[in-house]
């Protein structure tokens, strides 16, 4: 069933890297990487926002996202055969052996569906069409590179503090719009500064706004898996991958030894 409700759209899905052959966490994270380098390089500043989506699969609004599909020209047999499937479908929790009630479940993509991880990109399509439309944020040529995404995991580019302000309140709308939270606490931002010092324009900035809170400064994310940070060293990002390599290796001693 998946390749007939399979659709691609040019402008939005090169910024998915989620559930995609040839794709990988490393990929997404090394474009980031590459176009914040791209910046700082040519003596500008960059503004990150890495964004927290709150239960994002569960929160999918079923009808929305079928209207999507429709509007994909999709046989409307197999939306209905969807709709049945997502109306229907009721779960009961297990706790110490013990079993509640079964209750309906009306919102949210399936936990362990094929065609879930599909549905769930299908569904945040439109919050990345509107991000990398918005004529702001980072731009290389004529590529708007100011968005990507894994899953539900964003980061948003921008050269500018007010370019940076301009996107959040796009993200804002249109997560409102696809019934989406975006959670402000784990929310964080981070400030690269231009290779050339003299080309620094300040050394500290107003925080951004999300949803009327303030969001915070880092100087260190994880990404990914990956740790990002303001000085664009990779230093901590080898350690982590050296740590990963002896306990991979330990593992594999206990085993055959």
């Amino acid at each position: 069933m998946l390749p007939q409700i399979t659709t691609f759209d040019s402008t939005s899905d090169k910024y998915q890297f989620a559930f995609k052959s040839g794709h990988s966490t490393s990929q997404c994270a090394g474009a980031v990487k590459e176009v914040v380098n791209y910046y700082v390089n040519t003596n500008s500043h960059v503004f990150a926002c890495f964004i927290d989506l709150t239960k994002a699969f569960d929160r999918v609004n079923n009808w929305k996202l079928f209207n999507h599909l429709l509007d994909d020209g999709i046989d409307v047999r197999l939306v209905r055969l969807l709709a049945h499937w997502y109306t229907g479908q009721q779960v009961s929790v297990l706790w110490s052996n013990i079993r509640s009630l079964p209750f309906t479940v009306n919102n949210g993509t399936k936990q362990g569906g094929v065609l879930s991880p599909y549905l769930f990109t299908r569904y945040l399509r439109e919050l990345l069409v509107a991000l990398s439309l918005s004529n702001s944020g980072c731009i290389i040529g004529n590529t708007p590179t100011n968005v990507f995404a894994y899953a539900d995991d964003l980061v948003i580019l921008a050269p500018c503090w007010r370019a940076m302000q301009s996107l959040l309140v796009i993200c804002k709308r249109y997560c409102d719009l696809l019934d989406l939270r975006c959670n402000t606490l784990k929310t964080v931002c981070m400030v690269f500064a231009p290779r050339n010092k003299r080309r620094v324009v300040c050394s500290s900035f107003p925080n951004f706004v999300l949803d009327g809170q303030p969001l915070q400064f880092v100087t260190e994310f994880r990404y990914l898996g990956h740790i990002i940070t303001n000085s664009l060293c990779d230093d901590a990002d080898i350690h982590r991958e050296i740590r990963n390599m002896y306990y991979r290796t330990n593992t594999l001693v206990r085993i055959f030894w």
